[in-house]
């Protein structure tokens, strides 16, 4: 790929899908959109106040996106159910927990998650990032108690699909997380870094199976663990490790969507490692997307870092293309979305 010098930050840039503070596209997020040149936006609850306020919101974040870029944006949001939803103000659906609806059944996750699909993609939200498809310890404790859909892992398999499908067939894009399994550990990677250490290749296809049969459904995106997992890798976290991401979910699993990580500012990976450590090993993972979500004081020192690597090293440039055909992929999935860069054509033509 040969690309003129000054088009690395815009590449870079396509790869953050991150937060903002603010209800308007005045506050924060014109900057962001101008600057970084982002890839894609996360909504919180911060940025909701009601319906039409959070639809105005992202028509003119688009429109300014496709002015300033030529390009739109991908909006994800949390819209899990139960502790983790962002939509809790009226008129939006409360939905239930998972540990809720496993207990509902799988009609009511069809239910529910159709309801939901319908209000986000009125809204002009394409991506849940949700359902969550860790196997649930048994500890009744543990901090993933109400996320999880059962301590079985062919339940769990069996409840997710369903919700997969239900999003993707009404529009919004579904997010299996947080592979390769959260589910045994012992600590929130919001604070600490997990250590999950498989007892035996047993125990670690427990926890995989059900990502297998979320890729066999045709799960749109991913999204990836902060934990580290021993038994396959014990220097990185799986989001950046090349062996858990790269050699399993894409080449064993058979995963061709889109892989985000969790959030880059979590304690589990955030001031552990540098940001050039983690533009390089999470780009050489085949993350497509990093999120930062919580800080925006890190979005430019990460731009920068991912910019610089791009730049300096001939494998990520390759990297960059692989990815581009499968962040284009997930452009062409929802209808009204553009995708396509000003300057520099790659040798995949109009982005």
């Amino acid at each position: 790929m040969h690309l003129k010098k000054h088009g690395w930050e815009e590449i870079a840039g396509l790869h953050l899908m991150v937060g903002f503070q603010g209800v308007t596209v005045e506050e924060e997020l014109k900057s962001l959109i101008r600057d970084f040149k982002i890839g894609g936006i996360v909504l919180f609850r911060r940025n909701i106040e009601g319906a039409e306020q959070l639809r105005s919101l992202l028509e003119e974040a688009q429109a300014f996106s496709l002015n300033t870029l030529g390009r739109s944006l991908l909006v994800s949001v949390d819209q899990e159910g139960g502790p983790v939803q962002r939509l809790v103000v009226e008129p939006f659906t409360q939905l239930p927990s998972a540990r809720e609806l496993m207990l509902q059944g799988p009609e009511a996750i069809a239910h529910w998650t159709k309801r939901a699909a319908n209000e986000l993609r009125e809204l002009g939200i394409h991506i849940n990032l949700a359902p969550v498809l860790d196997v649930f310890s048994g500890c009744p404790t543990h901090f993933m108690e109400e996320r999880c859909l059962g301590a079985d892992p062919r339940q769990v398999a069996q409840l997710g699909q369903i919700w997969i499908r239900t999003l993707q067939d009404h529009g919004v894009s579904a997010t299996a997380k947080h592979y390769p399994g959260l589910g045994q550990a012992e600590s929130d990677p919001h604070h600490f870094a997990p250590v999950i250490r498989w007892k035996n290749d047993a125990a670690m296809e427990e926890d995989l199976f059900p990502f297998r049969e979320a890729i066999a459904g045709g799960v749109h995106c991913m999204m990836t663990s902060h934990a580290l997992y021993p038994h396959w890798d014990p220097q990185w976290p799986a989001t950046l490790s090349p062996r858990v991401n790269c050699e399993w979910l894409r080449r064993k699993l058979g995963f061709e969507g889109v892989l985000l990580s969790d959030d880059m500012d979590m304690a589990a990976v955030s001031g552990r490692y540098t940001w050039e450590e983690m533009a390089v090993q999470g780009l050489t993972s085949s993350i497509d997307f990093f999120l930062l979500c919580q800080q925006s004081g890190n979005i430019g020192p990460f731009h920068e870092a991912l910019s610089r690597s791009i730049e300096s090293q001939g494998a990520l440039q390759g990297l960059h293309e692989k990815s581009l055909v499968r962040i284009r992929r997930l452009f062409n999935r929802h209808p009204g979305l553009r995708f396509v860069r000003r300057s520099h054509c790659s040798k995949h033509g109009e982005l």
